[in-house]
């Protein structure tokens, strides 16, 4: 009896001991379960905070004569606009980087130009600033799908300052843009005005079909624009010369545009000379 008796008090204490054990055992794997998760949940977070601060980074990293065009054009900023920026046929200009943009029928292209011109668009639509405007509806632009490569890129200036409308060579194959109208448009918001730059479909009816429609665009929205659209002027070299001259010559109604103004002046190059007609522009 005495020996049954020590044996279940043994038994009861081997019992409460081991129990004991394994409570004390259940709870360090809970918390070591805990921190393990507590620990994962702050690699992630470290990680996340890592990944913002580099993206973050390559936003606020200007484009340089080392940017791929590529990255230029897919840069979410940008949105579908991108694409505009550079002829929409990548036929008509090659090299894979700022520094070494050329475009077809052109040569002295400024790579630090590019690159500002770049940079100027891009930090404009980082600061939420519109620096494009669709000339067309979506309606329209179903309906004649051409016209999805067209609209005008921005260059503000001053504020009620009279605007220009500058319209890049091509042969009527191509916009060479950042050679042609670009560098104009940058100058000119640089003195106070406001100017922009057509993108516009090949061929020389399309062309002016288009700039009319901008020309009736900037005349609609005027107030919102913010600009003067007394004595405007158009500005062109090579085929967007002979898109100035005609829509100069003949005024935007011709080309489907709105009854309105001539241009009060223009400037265009001497490849767009002989078809000056009655335009009032100046002939670099």
């Amino acid at each position: 009896m005495k020996k049954a008796v020590c044996i279940a008090v043994s038994v009861c204490i081997l019992v409460c001991i081991t129990g004991c054990g394994a409570d004390k055992a259940s709870g360090n794997i809970v918390d070591i379960e805990s921190r393990k998760e507590t620990t994962e949940s702050l690699l992630q977070q470290d990680e996340g905070a890592e990944n913002t601060v580099q993206a973050e980074t390559q936003i606020n990293e200007p484009y340089t004569t080392d940017t791929k065009i590529a990255e230029v054009i897919s840069d979410p900023v940008f949105e579908e606009h991108g694409r505009l920026i550079f002829p929409v046929d990548s036929g008509y200009y090659s090299g894979d980087t700022l520094g070494t943009l050329r475009l077809t029928w052109y040569s002295n292209i400024d790579p630090e130009k590019a690159v500002e011109i770049a940079n100027y668009l891009r930090n404009c639509a980082a600061a939420e600033e519109t620096y494009f405007y669709d000339i067309y509806t979506d309606e329209e632009k179903a309906a004649d799908p051409a016209k999805q490569d067209t609209g005008l890129f921005f260059f503000k200036g001053n504020p009620g300052e009279k605007f220009a409308v500058c319209n890049a060579g091509g042969g009527f194959a191509y916009v060479g843009a950042m050679q042609d109208s670009f560098p104009h448009a940058l100058e000119l918001s640089k003195m106070g005005y406001n100017a922009f730059a057509l993108i516009y479909r090949p061929g020389a009816q399309t062309a002016c079909e288009d700039l009319a429609r901008a020309v009736s665009f900037i005349f609609e929205h005027s107030e919102e624009l913010e600009v003067d659209t007394d004595c405007y002027s158009v500005w062109g070299g090579s085929a967007g010369a002979r898109m100035a001259a005609w829509l100069g010559s003949y005024g935007p109604a011709a080309f489907g545009g709105n009854e309105l103004p001539r241009p009060g002046g223009g400037r265009v190059d001497k490849r767009g000379s002989s078809i000056l007609g009655k335009a009032n522009v100046e002939e670099k």
